[in-house]
C-alpha cells in the first residue's frame, strides 16, 4: 500500500473513532434517550478489547498506539470507563475522560491530514 493510501486508511479509521466518541458524549449529555445505545455498547466494547487484548482487532490496536503516543494510556482504566457508559453516566468525570479521548483523535488526525499532504507533494 502506498503511503498515501496508507495515511487514508488510518486517517478514516482515527475518523470514524472520533465520530463515535462524539456521538456518545452527545448521547450521554442528552441523558441517552437510548438513540445512542448502540453507539454506547460499540464504544464501551473498544474500551474493554483495549483494556483486555489490544491487538484483537484493528482499531483498538490504532488506538492504543496513538494513546500511548500521547501518553493517555498510563494508568487508564478502561473496563471502568466501558462500565460508566454502560449506565449511562454522564459524570463530569466520564464526560472529561471522553473528551479527552476525542481531543487526542482530533490532534492525530491533523497531524496524519498533513502527513496524507506531506507524502503527496513527494
Amino acid at each position: 500500500m502506498s503511503d498515501p493510501g496508507l495515511y487514508t486508511h488510518l486517517y478514516a479509521q482515527l475518523r470514524d473513532c472520533a465520530e463515535l466518541i462524539d456521538q456518545v458524549i452527545i448521547d450521554l449529555e442528552c441523558k441517552g434517550r437510548n438513540a445512542g445505545k448502540k453507539e454506547r455498547e460499540t464504544l464501551a466494547g473498544l474500551l474493554r478489547t483495549l483494556q483486555a487484548a489490544p491487538t484483537a482487532n484493528l482499531n483498538a490496536m490504532l488506538l492504543v498506539n496513538v494513546l500511548r503516543e500521547n501518553r493517555v494510556a498510563a494508568n487508564a482504566n478502561w473496563n471502568e470507563l466501558a462500565d460508566a457508559i454502560d449506565r449511562g453516566d454522564a459524570s463530569q468525570t466520564v464526560i472529561g475522560r471522553l473528551e479527552e479521548l476525542a481531543r487526542v483523535l482530533e490532534s492525530e488526525r491533523a497531524d496524519m491530514h498533513a502527513r496524507m499532504h506531506g507524502s503527496h507533494a513527494r
